[in-house]
This record gives structure tokens, C-alpha cells and sequence, in this order.
């Protein structure tokens, strides 16, 4: 039982990484596709919507939804927000995947 749980919370651990990863690598890839983008006559491209609407997914709820003044958390500390949004994912993602399989 105790290996259980703790293979449970390495899961978790991981699935927040994974996401605070992702979340904090997709912002200077969209930035610089935005910045090659703004000087072309036809727009973003989809790409870059593609990029966006990414970015704002990773960044649901808390960044995206900005449910904290930004004063709070000036230059770097705005990472603890973001972790905390990591850990929100990595919550519900954990506790999806326990529901599946529960299901079967």
C-alpha cells in the first residue's frame, strides 16, 4: 500500500513538471513566431493562432484567467502562480486517470 501511494505522488510530481515544462517553453516560441509575423502583409498564419491558443490552455486557470494582481508577483516570482497552475493540472490529470481506472 505504501509503495502505491508513493508511486501515486512520483506521478503527480511528474505530471506537474511535465506541464510547467511545457507551459514556461511554448512562451518564447510563440513570442518569436508573434515577432516574425507582425512585419508580414497576410497575418499570423495559423501557426502562431495554433501557438496561442496552446499557450492559453497551459495557462488555465490561474495565468490565464489572471486570478492574482500581477503586482503580487513581479519579475521571477511569477513563476509561483505558474506552479501552482502546474499543480492544479497535475491534479485533475491524476485524478482522470484514477477515474479511467476505476472505470475498467
Amino acid at each position: 500500500m505504501k509503495s502505491h501511494v508513493m508511486s501515486g505522488w512520483l506521478a503527480w510530481a511528474a505530471i506537474a513538471v511535465i506541464q510547467f515544462g511545457l507551459s514556461n517553453l511554448i512562451l518564447p516560441l510563440t513570442t518569436a513566431l508573434a515577432e516574425q509575423a507582425s512585419g508580414v502583409p497576410d497575418g499570423s498564419g495559423i501557426a502562431l493562432m495554433l501557438l496561442v491558443r496552446a499557450t492559453k490552455l497551459l495557462h488555465f486557470p490561474i495565468v490565464t484567467l489572471a486570478l492574482y494582481p500581477r503586482e503580487w508577483f513581479p519579475g521571477n516570482w511569477i513563476y509561483l502562480p505558474m506552479a501552482a497552475n502546474s499543480m492544479i493540472w497535475a491534479f485533475m490529470i491524476r485524478w482522470l486517470i484514477g477515474l479511467f481506472q476505476k472505470a475498467r
